[in-house]
């Protein structure tokens, strides 16, 4: 009602200030897709405040990143998300692994180096290349055997998290890096167990250097 109260007088911006702050998942859902619609109905722009956020990539046009006052990021949800600017950014945003790599040197569409003496291969056109490399753990797959191409990584699972449509894995590499896996659990295999070894794989094209 608050919000029908706010349109009817057709303001150029209209403020909304961690609206669904109090709502349970299933009203939130509802009302997200809510204010889609009337954002694409009367073409009022909404500047919405959250810390939530997946509720910002799923609303948003474009995201405004603050710390401290200070703006970090503008750009689209995917800009941001899989572009991030620096890695206060990156990590508001979600989980990612960084991996600080060894030996890199750039290529003609992006970078080479080593992690844990395995070789890496990063397609990252556009960006500044650096020891600093980070991956979100979606965009990583896990293997019983070492893949034959794509980035890799040996680890040992440890903790697992169900999460009914994803399932998370904590890993640790022979190195003592503790990174994160989500995967769907549709592909998730009776063999990965904590204490198992196990291949950690993703495409050269996916994630970013800081």
């Amino acid at each position: 009602m608050a919000l029908a109260r706010a349109l009817v007088f057709e303001p150029s911006v209209l403020l909304l200030d961690e609206p669904f702050s109090a709502l349970d998942k299933n009203l939130r859902s509802s009302m997200q897709e809510e204010v889609r619609r009337l954002h694409h109905e009367t073409g009022t722009t909404f500047v919405f405040v959250t810390h939530d956020q997946s509720e910002a990539l799923a609303l948003s046009t474009r995201i405004g990143i603050f710390n401290h006052g200070q703006l970090q990021q503008l750009g689209t949800p995917k800009d941001v998300y899989e572009r991030p600017a620096n890695r206060f950014v990156a990590e508001f945003l979600g989980d990612v692994n960084f991996l600080s790599l060894s030996a890199v040197k750039a290529t003609a569409d992006g970078a080479e180096g080593l992690f844990e003496g395995h070789p890496m291969r990063i397609s990252a056109p556009g960006q500044s290349v650096s020891e600093h490399f980070a991956i979100r753990p979606e965009h990583m797959v896990m293997f019983e055997q070492a893949p034959a191409e794509g980035n890799m990584l040996k680890a040992e699972i440890g903790e697992i998290t169900y999460l009914g449509a994803e399932t998370r894995f904590g890993l640790k590499t022979p190195g003592g890096i503790d990174l994160v896996l989500q995967m769907p659990t549709r592909e998730v295999k009776g063999a990965f167990q904590p204490g198992r070894q196990v291949w950690a794989g993703w495409p050269a094209n996916q994630g970013f250097f800081l």
